[in-house]
């Protein structure tokens, strides 16, 4: 099935049964099934709602690259939803659409009404499928992995880099509750942090005791991100030197300032549109980011990535990549400690991408 087919076909489903969700990899043009839409229904009122400012444009923008008329349709952020409490409309697309499984945004989807409903994202959990199917009724469910779009040439082949790393195991240079110790020492004392809170979770599963289980791991995390930095740093130096184009993923906006510089792009980042600018234009090379800040963006001539840590879930290692991914020969490199909570995390890739993309290095 070519790209325009599967796009068609979705629009149909659209139409007839009225309630879609397109959980489909980046690449696949989820998109074009609204401008499909709105091309064939000119006169239907669209609510479109996306996850930040910066988004709305990237809608505009697809309007007039297929020469779409969006004359009754309305971009909004999902911060803004709360102000069309109330209203109606022929279409309602909810992009990214895990966004919308809020305790507040739930209640204003029970009154929007929608005569046709449209969810889009790479990956929706079951949980955040039946919170629209709680509100909407019934949904139909297109779903296009990350590894299918690859298969079906919607997305080119990659080639994804593993590079194995050891924690330091002589330096006494991490503190750490009166202690001084090396990196894996504090890395152990954190993983059994980590397995006591998740015990006392399993005995009671309380939510001061879930609390304490995801902080926990949460800081387990954080420490293994942290401690990459000078892989990191030596990869995009590398990637510098031979002039490429690329993104790095990073664990924290202390991390993407620190490695990044001017070319950091956080929550943090001042006029953040005009650096996205400068890159698109070419005048940069290299964006420094943190979590889901450039979801939905637009970003051209990308070549490479580096993942600075993997996500605990599918959903942030598959929207990493997606940006990535959009390169004519993508090369992705993704640094791991070995013996660590990391190799869990791996499991996001492998899961999603074949495997004959992906190779195994010493680092």
């Amino acid at each position: 099935m070519t790209r325009d087919e599967l796009q068609s076909k979705a629009t149909d489903i659209l139409e007839k049964e009225k309630r879609l969700i397109c959980m489909w990899a980046t690449g696949c043009g989820k998109s074009k099934v609204v401008l499909n839409y709105v091309e064939r229904h000119p006169q239907d009122t669209v609510l479109i709602l996306v996850p930040e400012q910066n988004n709305i444009q990237n809608w505009r923008d697809e309007f007039t690259k297929f020469d779409v008329m969006d004359w009754n349709v309305t971009v909004i952020c999902y911060a803004s939803f709360h102000k069309y409490t109330d209203s109606i409309w022929d279409l309602v697309v909810f992009d990214e659409a895990p966004h919308v499984d809020t305790d507040l945004r739930k209640a204003i989807c029970r009154s929007v009404k929608g005569e046709h409903v449209l969810a889009l994202g790479a990956v929706l959990s079951l949980e955040e499928r039946e919170t629209l199917e709680t509100i909407y009724g019934k949904f139909v469910m297109s779903h296009v992995s990350l590894s299918r779009a690859i298969q079906l040439g919607y997305l080119p082949m990659p080639e994804i880099s593993v590079l194995h790393v050891q924690l330091d195991n002589v330096k006494r240079t991490h503190l750490y509750k009166g202690q001084r110790l090396t990196a894996k020492g504090k890395y152990d004392i954190l993983q059994s942090e980590v397995k006591k809170a998740t015990s006392a979770f399993n005995t009671q599963s309380s939510y001061p005791n879930k609390m304490k289980m995801l902080k926990a791991g949460a800081t387990r995390k954080r420490f293994l991100g942290e401690m990459k930095e000078d892989a990191i740093r030596r990869i995009c130096e590398k990637l510098i030197e031979n002039n490429r184009r690329f993104l790095c993923f990073c664990s924290s906006i202390k991390q993407a300032e620190l490695l990044g510089g001017d070319h950091a792009f956080t929550s943090k980042t001042p006029v953040s549109m005009k650096l996205l600018e400068r890159f698109n234009a070419g005048e940069i090379n290299s964006l420094y980011v943190v979590g889901k800040l450039i979801e939905g963006q637009n970003l051209n001539n990308i070549e490479c990535g580096v993942l600075g840590q993997l996500g605990g879930t599918d959903r942030i290692t598959v929207q990493s990549l997606g940006r990535i991914l959009r390169a004519e020969k993508p090369k992705v490199f993704v640094p791991i400690f070995d013996g660590t909570k990391d190799e869990g995390f791996l499991r996001t890739l492998t899961d999603n991408v074949p495997n004959e993309y992906i190779k195994h290095y010493k680092f």
